[in-house]
């Protein structure tokens, strides 16, 4: 991975944590040794969900140097890309989905990794994980969703779980280096199982901040990452 990290680690989204006060929030997965802060921004229709966009970004950038892993599920993400880059996030992942074109997808990625930042693609659970085969040696990270995006807290989808094991056997097939990521409804009791497809950045939110406990559950996510 192009950083100071090794992986595996958890990415923590904090899309189901205490909102009002996010910055507070951060500076606790600072304390727990977070290194990876998961942000789904989501506009209304791209997904059935509004979070937050570009000024939450920024606002969380100024208090935090932790890698920020943003994950934009919204609608033509090539008008918005650029606003995206001067928040300063550390990997920027939009959507398959969401681009008409391969150039469109092309010209987004080109755009991101200009910047220093590393590029990252997603694709929904009805998406065969081939139709991205042809960015994969242009991409910094694939995100596999494993559960229909829009909303937290949803039961994990096991049927796009073979698509990890698919894009581990086509990385080490053609020597390519980018960093497979999953999110939804990943817990501790299948994280293993994920990890051991190939996954390298798994991303956990609800499991974390659903617990009464959120210092105990991200020690033992530490424990059930490490190789």
């Amino acid at each position: 991975m192009k950083n100071k990290f090794s992986l595996p680690q958890i990415s923590v989204s904090i899309l189901n944590s205490d909102l009002c006060n996010i910055k507070e929030v951060v500076k606790t997965l600072e304390q727990l040794k977070i290194n990876f802060i998961h942000l789904d921004v989501m506009d209304g229709h791209f997904v059935p969900n509004l979070t937050f966009g570009i000024p939450v970004v920024k606002c969380i950038r100024s208090y935090t140097e932790r890698f920020l892993d943003v994950h934009l599920m919204i609608d033509n993400p090539i008008e918005y890309i650029k606003e995206y880059i001067n928040s300063q996030p550390n990997i920027l992942t939009f959507h398959y989905e969401a681009v008409k074109s391969k150039n469109e997808i092309l010209r987004i990625v080109e755009t991101i990794k200009k910047a220093k930042i590393l590029a990252g693609i997603s694709i929904k659970p009805t998406t065969p994980v081939k139709k991205i085969f042809p960015y994969l040696n242009h991409i910094d990270l694939v995100l596999v969703m494993t559960v229909e995006p829009g909303f937290g807290g949803q039961k994990i989808l096991s049927n796009c779980l073979n698509k990890i094991s698919v894009l581990r056997e086509h990385r080490d097939k053609h020597k390519l280096n980018f960093i497979i990521s999953a999110d939804g409804g990943i817990n501790e009791h299948n994280i293993r199982e994920i990890l051991s497809l190939g996954c390298d950045l798994p991303v956990v939110g609800n499991a974390i901040f659903g617990s009464s406990d959120i210092s105990k559950k991200i020690k033992l996510f530490r424990t059930l990452t490490l190789k």
